[in-house]
C-alpha cells in the first residue's frame, strides 16, 4: 500500500507543477489581452482561446487532485451519522462511482480527441485532439486517484485529508 501512496503523490505533485504552468499562462494570456484591449486598444486575436485551452485542461487535471484530498465539495451529514462500517461501504461506493465518471471520461474523451484529430483551432492553429485529450487526461487520473482510495479503504489505511500536495 506505501507502494501504491506513494506512486499517487508524485502523481499529485507532478499533476500540480503542470497544473501552476497552466496557471501561469492563463493568467499571462488574460492579463495581455486585458492590457491591449483597453490599454493599447489593439486586440489580440489568440489570447482568450489559449486562456480557454489552459483553462479546460487546468480543471480536468486540477479535478484528480482533491480525491486523495477528500476537497471535493461534499453534504456528509447522513455519512457522518452511519457506523463505521456502513460509512466506509458508502464511501466505497462514492469512490467507485467516481472511477465510472473517469471511465466514461476516458473512453468519450478518446473518442472526442480521435474524432477532432484533422482539425485545428482558429486562431492558435493547435491541433484539437491536443486540446480534447485534456477530457481522457482527466478521466485516467481520475480512475488512478479513485483506484487508489479505494485501495486504501480496503486495507484499512488511514486516509489523509487535506493533505497539501506540494
Amino acid at each position: 500500500m506505501k507502494t501504491l501512496q506513494k506512486v499517487s503523490d508524485a502523481v499529485n505533485k507532478t499533476v500540480s507543477y503542470v497544473g501552476m504552468v497552466i496557471f501561469i499562462v492563463l493568467i499571462v494570456a488574460a492579463v495581455a489581452q486585458v492590457f491591449f484591449r483597453f490599454v493599447l486598444n489593439h486586440s489580440l486575436s489568440w489570447t482568450e482561446e489559449l486562456a480557454r485551452f489552459m483553462f479546460i485542461w487546468m480543471h480536468l487535471l486540477g479535478a484528480s487532485l482533491l480525491i486523495q484530498g477528500r476537497g471535493h465539495a461534499t453534504v456528509t451529514v447522513i455519512l457522518d451519522m452511519l457506523h463505521s462500517g456502513v460509512k466506509k461501504a458508502v464511501e466505497i461506493l462514492i469512490e467507485l462511482i467516481i472511477f465510472f465518471d473517469g471511465t466514461v471520461m476516458l473512453y468519450s474523451g478518446s473518442v472526442l480527441a480521435w474524432s477532432s484529430r484533422a482539425n485545428r483551432s482558429t486562431a492558435l492553429s493547435v491541433p484539437m485532439w491536443v486540446i480534447n485529450s485534456a477530457v481522457a487526461v482527466g478521466g485516467l487520473l481520475l480512475m488512478f486517484q479513485a483506484f487508489t482510495a479505494i485501495a486504501l479503504l480496503c486495507s484499512n489505511t488511514e486516509v489523509k485529508e487535506d493533505k497539501p500536495v506540494l
